[in-house]
C-alpha cells in the first residue's frame, strides 16, 4: 500500500526551497501584536466577569478536594489534567489570567512550529487562519495540543524524529485527536517517529491505567458516558432544526436526542474508512501528509464525531496554513470558512436567536464535510498552483 520512499522526498515538498525563510515581515508582527493585545484584554476580562464553561469546569477540578480519577471523575486527558493541576488556583481571576497567558504562549509556539518547519509563509497564514477564533480561543486549552502536534510534525519535517515522536505523543495524551494524523509519519517515511510516538503514547497510556483504573479511563473516552448527540455535531445541528429541542447541559456541553449505540460504531467505522482513503491518497500523491491530508483527517474525525465544540476548529489551524503554502487553496480556503463561522457562532449563540445559530452551524458544518471530500476528489478540482 505504501511505497518504500525517503522521509526528505517528501518533506522537500513542504519546506521552503533552498532555506526557509527566517524574515519576520510586518504583516507576521502586526498579526503578533494583535495576540498580545487580545491576551492582555483578556485576562483584563476574565479579572472582572464570571469564568466561561471550561473554565469553571477547570475551577471545579482545581478546588476539588481529593485526586482527579481517583477521588472524583474527570472527563479530561491525562495531559490536559495535568494542565488544570498546574494552572488551577481557588481564585477564578488568577484561573482566567493562567490559562489565557498559556494558551497565548501555546499559539505563539504553534506560529513558531509551522514557520520551523514550513517557513514564513505558512507561519503567516497560520497568524491569518486563527485571527477569527482570537474572539475566545484564548479561555480555552486546545492550543496546547495544538502546539505540540504542530511541533511534532514540524520537527519530523526537519528529521528531528525523536523529538518529533515524543512531542506527538505528548499531544495525544492531552487531547486524543492527533491521533488522526500519525498515518503522516508512515506517509513521509518517518519510521523512527512513528515508533517512538506508538512506545511512548502506550507507556503513557499505560501509566494512565495504572493511577487511575480502567473505570475511569472509560468515564473519559466516553465523557463521562454522556447520551446526548452536541448540539454542534453534524446529527445534533439536524436534531436540533428538526425537533426544536429540548438542549440540556451534559458533561459539560450542550446536548440532544440521544446516541443509540449502534450509531457509535457506524461512525467508527466511517471514520476508519475515511482515515485509510485519505492517507492512501496522501501517499499515492506524495504531497501533503501534514497539510491538505492532515486537514481532511481531523475534518473526517469531527464529522463522525457525536459532539464538537466550539474550540475544535483550533485543530485545523496548522495543518490548513501548510496546505496554503503547498497549493492546496480550496481545503485551505474552507479551514478559513471554519474558522469565521466558528467564531461568528461564538458571538451569536442565543437561544432567544437560535434560527441564525443554526444557519451558522449548517454551513460550518457543510464545509467540516467538505474538508475530506475535498482532498479525496482528484487533485485538479482542488489544487492550484504553489505560491510563488
Amino acid at each position: 500500500m505504501f511505497a518504500d520512499r525517503s522521509v526528505a522526498s517528501h518533506t522537500m515538498l513542504a519546506v521552503e526551497d533552498p532555506v526557509v525563510e527566517r524574515r519576520i515581515g510586518p504583516i507576521t508582527i502586526g498579526l503578533l501584536a494583535v495576540r498580545v493585545a487580545v491576551v492582555v484584554v483578556t485576562v483584563q476580562i476574565g479579572s472582572h466577569r464570571p469564568l466561561t464553561d471550561d473554565l469553571s469546569r477547570f475551577h471545579e477540578i482545581a478546588v476539588a478536594p481529593g485526586m482527579p480519577y481517583r477521588t472524583f471523575p474527570v472527563e479530561y486527558m491525562p495531559g490536559e489534567v495535568l494542565f488544570v493541576d498546574t494552572v488551577g488556583t481557588a481564585d477564578p481571576a488568577a484561573l482566567a489570567m493562567r490559562v489565557a497567558i498559556v494558551a497565548f504562549l501555546a499559539d505563539i509556539a504553534t506560529w513558531a512550529a509551522v514557520r520551523s518547519g514550513w517557513g514564513s509563509r505558512a507561519a503567516e497564514r497560520y497568524l491569518w487562519m486563527g485571527a477569527p477564533l482570537l474572539v475566545f480561543i484564548y479561555t480555552r486549552f486546545d492550543l496546547v495540543p495544538v502546539a505540540l502536534a504542530a511541533w511534532g510534525g514540524a520537527l519530523v519535517v526537519r528529521q528531528a524524529q525523536r523529538a518529533g515522536g515524543l512531542s506527538l505523543a505528548t499531544a495525544v495524551l492531552a487531547k486524543v485527536w492527533p491521533v488522526v494524523i500519525l498515518p503522516a509519519l508512515i506517509v513521509v517515511r518517518a519510521r523512527r517517529a512513528l515508533v517512538w510516538t506508538i512506545v511512548s503514547t502506550l507507556v503513557g497510556f499505560l501509566a494512565w491505567v495504572a493511577y487511575a483504573g480502567v473505570a475511569d479511563v472509560w468515564d473519559v473516552l466516553t465523557f463521562r458516558h454522556a447520551a446526548g448527540w452536541g448540539v454542534e455535531s453534524l446529527v445534533g445541528t439536524v436534531t436540533w432544526i428538526v425537533t426544536d429541542g429540548p438542549i440540556w447541559l451534559e458533561a459539560g456541553a450542550p446536548r440532544i436526542g440521544s446516541v443509540p449505540p449502534w450509531s457509535t460504531a457506524g461512525l467508527t467505522i466511517a471514520l476508519m474508512v475515511l482515515l485509510v482513503l485519505i492517507w492512501t491518497t496522501a501517499d499515492r500523491r506524495r504531497r501533503g501528509a501534514f497539510g491538505a491530508a492532515a486537514v481532511a483527517a481531523v475534518g473526517a474525525l469531527l464529522v463522525c464525531s457525536p459532539l464538537i465544540s466550539l474550540q475544535y476548529a483550533a485543530w485545523l489551524l496548522p495543518w490548513g496554513a501548510v496546505a496554503w503554502i503547498e497549493g492546496d487553496r480550496s481545503v485551505a480556503t474552507s479551514v478559513l470558512g471554519v474558522e469565521i463561522l466558528t467564531a461568528a457562532l461564538f458571538m451569536v449563540y442565543d437561544p432567544d436567536r437560535a434560527g441564525l445559530a443554526q444557519a451558522l452551524l449548517l454551513a460550518r458544518n457543510a464545509l467540516l464535510v467538505a474538508l475530506p471530500l475535498i482532498w479525496l476528489l482528484p487533485q485538479r478540482v482542488h489544487a492550484g498552483a504553489a505560491e510563488p
